[in-house]
């Protein structure tokens, strides 16, 4: 199973990377939005993991406008959303993009580990559905 992280911290998604291919992943991570559409169809990604804010409080950029682009574009995989400010996380809209999770920095291993594995049996489960 392959899993991107979009992080615009390169330390943080190298951080996730390397839990992730402990838990049997091949992870990738990129600190920016601009090619995310292509790297998920050209290197077959399963998994998107997206950090919430990717520049600022402020940006109109944030994980969920991006996830938003990608379901229009039609890009069904499932995705996991990460923050540190849960507050500002629009959840009815995250509902609605059907992220599978949302969770709070600092991550926990633990339930880092859980939500990949509910992402690999809803990928298995889409595979042998389809």
């Amino acid at each position: 199973m392959k899993l991107l992280i979009l992080d615009d911290q390169g330390p943080v998604g190298a951080i996730i990377s390397r839990i992730a291919q402990q838990s049997g992943w091949q992870a990738f991570h990129t600190v920016s939005p601009d090619q995310i559409g292509q790297t998920i169809l050209k290197d077959g990604i399963d998994v998107l993991m997206l950090d919430y804010l990717i520049e600022s409080p402020e940006s109109e950029i944030n994980g969920l406008s991006i996830l938003e682009k990608l379901r229009a574009a039609g890009v069904r995989i499932p995705a996991i959303l990460f923050t540190g400010w849960p507050d500002l996380v629009d959840r009815p809209k995250a509902k609605s993009l059907n992220v599978l999770g949302i969770l709070e920095k600092p991550l926990s291993i633990q339930e880092l580990r859980v939500i990949l594995n509910d992402a690999k049996k809803q990928v298995l489960e889409q595979s042998s559905a389809g």
